[in-house]
């Protein structure tokens, strides 16, 4: 599988994973500012707030707002523009067939060597009015959040400034084309655009965050600095400006951050399972110059790396939500534990029941050392039962007797019992049968014992489904 790279893929790879288990252990541990929200004080007469409260406040808003637009006339009833600029130019990509360009619309010029010459003019930018009012109330607008949906806004709907004139702004499709004198003759290198999106001014919106004494600012409820969490969004912030009463507004922000959340963790492990692959190919590279071999190995080990940083990355969110959450953690281990105990006890019972029939049977109640005496003469005649004891049945007792340390003097007396009692026994399937019962009432069968039922079973016919339906029977006997 091709993947595309820069540098060494080993190092590239373990970045790619190293960067998205942090991003995916960071996103379960973000600062949840649903919760914060909802445990605002609700507040309703604006006399009543004193300097550091947090609270939450409805009111309405002047859907007349105005904002300034730089390149076009002025937006009206926006809350936030967000202006994106783009430049069409080479994209340089680097993979195990070497060096590659393509052509693309970016937000940012790359330097390479077939993009020297080439220079951006417009910028990203956004807009939004120092304070919002609120109600009876002003808002510090920044690190304001948003969590309502941003709209488009068609070039159609705006006129050019001054500014924007003299840039040849022409407008095609959904975007105001910058050509750079030549004319809209098709998009060329060099050529930039502009598009346009906003947050409409509700009617009635709802503040979440703290009162500074003369107006709403920014609260900061948890430190969140460094890469990861600016990459994945986590700013630490009660500073919420919602549209809608309260109880809307709430709904809103549970939404944004369970989007939020499922997005990080799409991406995070995405990026995990490129990373996987990466890694595991680089550690392949030198398998493929070995012929037809070598290229087989390789991809197949491509998506083993897959999986293994799909499994990485499932693995951290799964961690991280239960560390995040104790109280879930604490009750799934008492629904394991409580579950376990109740196995236990039922196959304690199930094991009595089994000593109870073998003790009718006997007349007495058998020890644990002659219990295993009698798996090995149940085993022995199953074995001999057609006759002699073939090489390959031999090697299974003889394992069987290695386990349990049974001396040379122990097989040969149990051996001559199990020879006298042979010509009692006619049905194998009863050996079998006896077999079962017999491991079962020491004990639980465990994977070695399970193993030797399998194998005995299997020298006469006994396979899988039938072999556990006879576990099953002798359990509920």
């Amino acid at each position: 599988m091709a993947a595309k790279k820069k540098g060494n893929p080993i190092i590239v790879g373990l970045v790619m994973l190293g960067g998205s288990i942090a991003a995916l252990w960071q996103n379960e541990h973000r600062f949840d500012y649903y919760k914060a929200a909802s445990d605002t004080a609700v507040v309703e007469q604006v006399s009543r707030l004193k300097s550091d409260d947090i609270f939450s406040y409805t009111g309405d808003m002047d859907q007349r707002l105005v904002l300034d637009g730089e390149f076009v006339q002025e937006f009206t009833g926006y809350l936030k523009i967000q202006r994106r600029a783009e430049i069409y130019a080479w994209e340089r990509d680097e993979d195990d067939d070497g060096v590659s360009w393509s052509k693309k619309w970016m937000s940012s010029l790359e330097g390479n060597s077939r993009n020297s010459g080439l220079r951006k003019e417009l910028s990203s930018s956004t807009f939004k009015p120092n304070v919002y009012q609120v109600g009876k109330i002003e808002v510090e607008s920044g690190e304001i959040q948003f969590v309502d949906d941003e709209e488009f806004i068609s070039p159609r709907r705006l006129q050019l400034t001054d500014e924007g004139i003299k840039k040849s702004l022409a407008i095609r499709g959904n975007y105001y084309y910058h050509y750079k004198g030549r004319g809209p003759t098709g998009t060329k290198l060099g050529d930039e655009r502009l598009s346009f999106s906003a947050i409409p001014v509700p009617s009635t919106a709802t503040y979440f965050g703290k009162w500074g004494g003369q107006n709403a600012v920014k609260h900061q409820a948890e430190i969140k600095d460094g890469f990861i969490s600016a990459i994945i969004s986590d700013k630490g912030i009660l500073h919420h400006l919602v549209a809608g009463e309260r109880t809307t507004a709430l709904e809103t922000i549970k939404n944004h951050i369970k989007k939020l959340k499922k997005l990080v963790r799409i991406v995070g492990l995405i990026v995990a399972s490129v990373g996987g692959s990466l890694f595991f190919s680089g550690l392949t590279k030198f398998i493929l110059y070995i012929p037809v071999l070598g290229n087989a190995i390789s991809t197949l080990s491509g998506w083993a790396g897959m999986l293994f940083g799909c499994l990485i990355g499932a693995f951290t969110i799964a961690l991280a939500f239960f560390s995040s959450h104790p109280m879930i953690m604490i009750v799934l281990v008492l629904l394991v534990g409580i579950g376990l105990y109740f196995l236990k006890k039922n196959a304690h019972q199930k094991q009595r029941r089994l000593k109870e029939q073998l003790r009718a049977e006997l007349g007495y109640s058998p020890s644990y050392q002659e219990l295993k005496e009698f798996e090995y003469i149940a085993l022995w005649q199953l074995f001999a039962n057609d006759g002699d004891i073939s090489p390959i049945e031999q090697k299974r007792l003889n394992r069987w007797v290695k386990r349990n340390r049974f001396s040379e003097h122990q097989i040969e007396t149990l051996t001559l019992r199990a020879k006298e009692e042979l010509s009692q026994h006619t049905d194998r399937l009863q050996s079998l049968k006896a077999l079962i019962k017999l491991s079962l009432a020491d004990g639980d069968i465990d994977k070695k014992e399970h193993n030797t039922l399998r194998q005995a079973a299997s020298f006469i016919g006994v396979q899988g489904q039938e072999l556990s339906s006879l576990i099953n029977k002798a359990q509920k006997v």
